[in-house]
């Protein structure tokens, strides 16, 4: 049953990328990123750097795995929400 509380690990990160990249796609998509607020963005990426070093610091793969998926997916919507934004 080792298994078992990591398996909670992986769902819960499933659950926010798949919250977080279907914001992802329609930015991509339609190229409209003026009502996504950089500062969350930012924030969100450094809750994922903390939670990375985290992971690392117990040995966690589920932290681990999940927080380097989840920030490459905030980078990528950070270059969008960067190229994008209109009102620069």
């Amino acid at each position: 049953m080792d298994w078992f509380p990591q398996l909670f690990g992986y769902l819960g990160g499933i659950f926010i990328m798949v919250s977080f990249i279907p914001q992802v796609i329609k930015s991509y998509r339609t190229k409209s990123v003026d009502d996504l607020s950089f500062k969350m963005i930012l924030a969100t990426f450094f809750s994922t750097v903390f939670l990375l070093v985290y992971g690392f610091l117990i040995n966690e793969l589920p932290i681990i795995l999940n927080n380097i998926v989840l920030g490459i997916t905030v980078l990528f919507q950070a270059y969008l929400k960067i190229k994008y934004d209109k009102k620069r």
